[in-house]
């Protein structure tokens, strides 16, 4: 019986949770890197990249849909603007906009097409064209109902971009607005917070002369103004969201193919400043996509050398609090009509704690929820034997114990 109890203890743990961070279903097409990834409504949206192994560079042209609820993934309809990689994008009332990027295996061929994706039909239509030079490597937000659009690589590869554009859905039209007062920079990273935009980190070029400014752009008065920077190591290829009030940086290199970082940072927009927090918990890598939904994390794809297609969530609450998993005892045990487990870890409460009780063919046979953990768990009814109380936080494992029941 030991035997049996071991192997689902392994089950269990394989995708199991790891102090903020959640590994899920892999991505559903193959892996690769440089991908927009966006949240429309409650499902994330994911797809074009590329990958580039041994022989001819392969660009992707499809978009799959990510379900939270029931981590699965499922194949929609291709990216209108067909392969490409390196592209920018945003989300506006419930539409996606996806654009710009390289669209050739060899050479540095650009675009400056834009397309809306629509979930409810599952359908791209082409909008206008962006108005910029073509470029790759932009980044991309939107703050209220506008989408933003700017920084990014020229066909040529000379002198980064700097120059950033607006997007009105209402009318289909872009304006130029102000520019970055500071020099142009490919693979940054954008997101939206509290009503502004930011934009930092990148490279002055496309092999190196990476950097950690950070610079908010305020859409009321058309302005820039450099923040603290982010973290002592400068970065490009770095992947960024916000969450909850917070933003985030993690990842990327000090330059492209060069040494991959795992490292995360912290902004509190209140105080100015950055935070080291724990690191990802998957392979360091470049050009990871990122996303946010319900109060939660979603990330995965890139690449060190290496393409990925292993997804994972980041839960904020756990990953920025100091949870013992040590004080998760039980006792007694071995146990007879009652067992008390103590959860006092979780001092803001057990609203999304649950356990369970596991035989030893793997079987649920018990299950506890929230406030009711509380009290003395009732195993009268329970055949003696061995048995994992395996700890769930929001449907995640977070710890397994073993125990026996006589």
């Amino acid at each position: 019986m030991r035997f049996f109890i071991t192997s689902i203890a392994l089950l269990f743990c394989h995708f199991g949770f790891s102090y903020g961070w959640v590994q899920l279903s892999d991505f559903g097409g193959e892996a690769r890197h440089r991908t927009p990834m966006l949240t429309i409504g409650n499902k994330i949206y994911t797809g074009q990249g590329h990958y580039n192994g041994a022989g001819t560079n392969i660009l992707f042209g499809d978009w799959w849909e990510y379900d939270p609820s029931s981590n699965t993934w499922s194949q929609k309809a291709d990216y209108g603007g067909g392969p490409v990689y390196h592209a920018s994008g945003f989300v506006i009332d419930n539409f996606g906009y996806v654009g710009t990027g390289r669209i050739t295996a060899s050479g540095n061929n650009l675009t400056q097409d834009f397309f809306r994706y629509d979930p409810q039909t599952n359908t791209w239509q082409q909008i206008a064209d962006f108005p910029g030079l073509p470029r790759r490597g932009a980044v991309g937000f939107a703050i209220g109902e506008f989408g933003y659009v700017g920084t990014g690589e020229p066909q040529s590869g000379g002198t980064m971009y700097n120059d950033f554009y607006r997007y009105n859905p209402s009318n289909n039209t872009w304006m130029q607005i102000a520019t970055m007062p500071t020099s142009g920079r490919v693979s940054g990273v954008g997101f939206e917070l509290d009503g502004y935009g930011y934009v930092g980190t990148g490279g002055f070029s496309s092999w190196g002369n990476s950097q950690n400014d950070f610079w908010r752009y305020d859409p009321n008065t058309n302005t820039w103004q450099q923040m603290a920077n982010v973290g002592p190591t400068p970065r490009m290829e770095a992947t960024g969201f916000s969450l909850n009030g917070k933003g985030y940086i993690l990842c990327g290199d000090n330059f492209s193919s060069g040494t991959n970082y795992d490292d995360m940072y912290e902004y509190d927009p209140g105080t100015n400043t950055w935070i080291q927090i724990l690191d990802f918990k998957g392979s360091a890598r470049r050009y990871m996509a990122a996303t946010t939904v319900n109060g939660l994390a979603y990330l995965g794809l890139g690449t060190n050398g290496t393409n990925f297609k292993d997804f994972w969530m980041f839960d904020q609450t756990l990953a920025t609090t100091n949870l013992d998993l040590e004080k998760i005892t039980i006792f007694p045990n071995p146990y007879s009509e009652f067992v008390k487990v103590d959860l006092s870890a979780f001092n803001d409460g057990l609203e999304h704690v649950s356990l369970q009780f596991i035989n030893y063919k793997g079987k649920e046979v018990l299950r506890i929820l929230g406030e009711d953990l509380k009290n003395p768990i009732n195993t009268a009814l329970l055949p003696s034997g061995n048995y994992l109380i395996t700890i769930l936080y929001k449907g995640q494992l977070l710890e397994t114990k073993k125990t026996v029941k006589y």
